[in-house]
């Protein structure tokens, strides 16, 4: 589990959004999620901080154009 991971999967949610797959988005969405909360919980410094809280704040945008 690292930030390169979490960027694939984030990805991932994007390319289901743009092909009209909302219910796999979703699902995908779930994943980047967990992982991004689990990269926080271990995260050890403030810019490793900084570089999650930008896919946090993407991802909350991308589970706001889903509803």
């Amino acid at each position: 589990m690292n930030l390169q991971t979490l960027h694939q999967q984030t990805q991932e949610v994007i390319s289901a959004i743009a092909n009209k797959q909302p219910m796999l988005a979703k699902e995908k969405l779930l994943i980047a999620t967990d992982l991004l909360n689990k990269l926080i919980d271990h995260a050890t410094n403030n810019e490793q901080l900084i570089e999650l809280t930008k896919y946090e704040t993407l991802l909350t945008l991308l589970q706001n154009k889903l509803k």
